[in-house]
């Protein structure tokens, strides 16, 4: 532990030397926090929300100017230190309950922090909040109702005994607390609905033209009776079903109903009737009396708050994990109910019109999709259209290749979710053969390689369906009549620069063939899903071939170069041995003296090459030096037979103020190629190297992607045009320079817009160029050393890195 905290003070060191934190600072203080806490404390659960509660004062304080974001993170960093606290006072008295009593609240906590801040809509636009969820909320009342009665009654109210262990009387079965949440649980299902309603602000729809849709939609589910239906406004399309069987409801969620695409209503409106068609609300309860019963059975506290206020002998770590088990089971069989109203919706017709529902929805949430919330929908700007096309076209994107490969991250995280993937959704609402209980075991299944191969086969067809719908979707929505063409008019082609006319190694995700060629170009479809097509030069046939981009990953080579290799040394790539069995097909090399060495491409993970090294020759880089980032020539690359001694020479350029030639050999460097990513500095301090990073920009007109400091339409993309900027009012205050005379750059976005950005809302920005970013290792924490080494060992071709520390 002492040379843990010798090592994070070195990273503190490191920040106040060069001014600016490394890309594991936060990390490291995270961890420090942890074990700072935890060597007072002994106690994990503490330890880790003291860390975080202690983190997240500084993120408050960093993000002060994103609005959305900043509230986002007090709501954390107030549950995080309400417990924090608890933790404390527990440590003090010796008595876990108050730790015990705040973590059972802080779901309440996020949840009543929420509303406080942002209203209702806090509640509706999360991704995975249902019904279920705020019937919840009456549930935990009337579970406090109990307590509170428990107390101050004679009654003794019997909990946490287990009935297949021990003798019940016939008074001690109903006077227990899992016999009465029973009783409540049913309770709250047939009020729900009336509840529901004012909770979260849904009234009655009278559109007529609306209403008399929706009921067409009830007689194909087969409904003969009332169901009422009511109307909430938040920014997002959606719709949901509530109420008891007796008393059926759904409500339509939108900003604008009137607005809604008709066949979109009908897919969403008939998936929740499919609900109530089902009684699926009713099953549901039935789903949580039988976890109730389950836990009356073994004397498991049914709530967190029986445990906090009962006598269990399991410790608290294990009651969090085992419910965490029980909650993955019950998901499970929600997840199969959604199944079953997916596959009732496309039954009665509506298949086509869900999955364009499904797409709209998961284009909602673009880039916050992995945590079911966008803060895009929790601000009052509006998004632009140029933004809502990019994230239409990332989704369509992300549900394709997601039906090949889906990223495991993705698969385990819904895992704990109510809902299934929407690319599975996707994939068995248009394809005949998966089932809904299969369906849910698709996360599951998926984990293995073998498996996700299986199923990109099999959802083969279903992916081509969706393929259309989607670009259908996208051309109604946007009235764009050939995507191909639009591609062209915004210069897509610009992405494949450093690309085209080198050489690659093709692998398809699916059959794993191979193919080895030169990227001659690449083609633009008319299809939202799969825009790129790379058009390839052969090796050994010579014939000109045309390859889905989504369907294949892409490796470059460089055949007859040289690579570095840890334990070989230098190692020429001769060839590329492609078997039938594609699981032998090997890269073959030549080492100093002759000999043949086979890698197996399967095993192997390619680095850059030497070649490519070479080529940063008499070319501008940008070198990372004291928390700036500022731009030199490498005037040469001179490689050693000794590699790491290889020696990289570097000047100012003739723009700077001074002359300065120096060199290093690469064993001390870091050097990450290609991708430029520039942090704009909070001080004016790093202006003057920023506006030549600019004022370079200008003059090469790459296209740049812009980060800005808004929730919504924070990113966009293009050519630097101008950049004014007065130094001398940001010295006296960065926040006061608001005239345009002196803050702000002008870009012309790739949609042809001139647009002008306020300086002081400018996060980052990133490009591509064909040399990288260079940095002395002497200048870097060894915790961001130990990173990289993890990034060269699982992405050799993102870094240049030798040595080990």
């Amino acid at each position: 532990m002492l040379i843990f905290y010798l090592l994070s003070l070195e990273e503190v060191y490191r920040w106040a030397k060069n001014g600016k934190r490394s890309e594991m600072s936060d990390f490291v203080a995270i961890l420090f926090f942890f074990f700072l806490i935890f060597f007072f404390s002994k106690d994990i659960l503490t330890s880790i929300m003291g860390a975080f509660s202690i983190y997240l004062w500084f993120g408050v304080l960093e993000l002060k100017d994103y609005p959305v974001l900043n509230k986002i993170l007090i709501i954390s960093l107030v549950t995080y230190n309400i417990i924090f606290i608890s933790g404390i006072i527990s440590t003090v008295l010796g008595d876990p309950n108050v730790l015990e009593t705040t973590f059972s609240f802080s779901f309440w906590i996020i949840l009543g922090l929420g509303f406080i801040l942002f209203g209702r809509k806090y509640i509706v636009i999360w991704r995975f909040m249902s019904p279920e969820y705020l019937t919840l909320f009456l549930y935990i009342i009337a579970w406090l109702v109990i307590v509170i009665i428990n107390t101050i009654s004679p009654l003794n109210i019997i909990s946490q005994k287990a009935l297949l262990f021990n003798s019940f009387s016939i008074w001690e079965l109903f006077m227990n607390v899992y016999t009465m949440l029973i009783a409540i649980n049913w309770m709250i299902y047939f009020i729900s609905g009336p509840i529901l309603d004012f909770m979260l602000g849904i009234k009655p729809l009278k559109d007529k033209r609306l209403l008399d849709l929706i009921d067409k939609v009830k007689l194909d589910v087969g409904i003969k009776g009332k169901v009422k239906v009511g109307i909430g406004n938040y920014p997002i399309l959606n719709a949901m079903a509530y109420g008891s069987f007796f008393d059926k409801r759904i409500a339509l969620i939108a900003e604008d109903y009137k607005l809604v695409p008709e066949d979109e209503v009908k897919g969403i409106v008939a998936h929740e009737l499919a609900h109530t068609k089902g009684k699926h609300t009713l099953i549901l309860t039935f789903i949580t009396t039988g976890d109730l019963i389950f836990r009356m059975l073994f004397g498991i506290p049914a709530t967190y708050y029986d445990y906090t206020f009962g006598d269990p002998q399991l410790p608290f770590v294990f009651y969090i994990l085992l419910n965490l088990l029980i909650y993955v089971i019950l998901f499970m069989f929600v997840r199969i109910l959604e199944g079953k109203a997916d596959q009732k919706t496309k039954r009665i017709g509506y298949a086509k019109e869900l999955v364009k529902a499904l797409y709209n929805l998961e284009s909602f949430y673009a880039t916050g999709r992995e945590f079911g919330l966008n803060t895009m929908l929790l601000c009052e700007e509006k998004i632009t259209k140029n933004n809502e096309i990019l994230n239409y076209l990332d989704t369509a994107d992300y549900i394709n290749k997601s039906i090949i490969k889906p990223k495991r991250g993705s698969l385990v995280s819904n895992i704990i979710n109510s809902h299934p993937l929407t690319y599975h959704r996707i994939a068995a609402i248009l394809d005949d053969t998966l089932k809904p209980t299969k369906e849910m075991l698709l996360p599951f299944l998926c984990l293995k390689k073998s498996n996700q191969k299986y199923y990109a086969q099999l959802f083969d067809n279903a992916r081509i369906k969706f393929k259309n719908i989607a670009s259908e979707k996208f051309k109604e929505h946007f009235n764009i009549k050939d995507i191909s063409a639009y591609m062209r008019n915004i210069n897509r082609i610009e992405l494949y620069k450093l690309e085209i006319d080198k050489d690659f190694m093709f692998k398809h995700k699916v059959t794993d063939e191979i193919v080895v060629g030169k990227l001659e170009s690449v083609g633009f479809n008319d299809d939202v899903c799969e825009i790129d097509e790379y058009i390839v030069k052969e090796f050994k046939t010579n014939n000109k071939i045309h390859l889905n981009s989504s369907e294949y990953s892409k490796t470059q080579i460089s055949l007859k170069e040289n690579y570095f290799w840890k334990k070989e040394g230098t190692l020429n790539l001769i060839d590329i041995d492609i078997k039938s069995d594609q699981k032998k097909s090997a890269y073959v090399f030549l080492d100093e003296n002759g000999n043949k060495i086979i890698k197996r491409i399967k095993k192997t993970k390619l680095p850059n090459s030497i070649a490519s090294l070479q080529t940063f020759s008499n070319k501008d880089i940008f070198f990372n030096t004291k928390g700036e980032t500022i731009i030199l020539r490498c005037s040469n690359v001179e490689i050693s037979k000794k590699f790491k001694d290889s020696k990289l020479f570097f000047e100012s350029l003739p723009q700077n103020d001074e002359s300065n030639k120096f060199q290093f050999k690469l064993k001390n460097l870091i050097i990450k190629p290609r991708n430029i990513y520039i942090t704009i500095s909070r001080k004016e301090t790093g202006r003057n190297s920023e506006s030549k990073i600019f004022e370079w920009l200008i003059e090469k007109q790459l296209r740049t992607y812009f980060y800005l400091k808004k929730p919504v339409n924070n990113l966009e993309i293009g050519y630097v045009q101008d950049i004014k900027l007065n130094f001398e009012k940001l010295k006296k205050s960065p926040d006061k320079g608001k005239s345009k005379e002196s803050d702000f750059i002008t870009i012309k976005n790739i949609f042809g817009k001139n647009q002008d950005i306020p300086y002081k809302s400018l996060e980052a920005l990133s490009f591509e160029h064909i040399t990288g970013v260079i940095q002395k290792k002497s200048e870097v924490s060894i915790f961001s050393k130990l990173g990289y080494v993890l990034l060269r060992k699982f992405k050799p071709e993102k870094i240049f890195y030798l040595n080990k520390v």
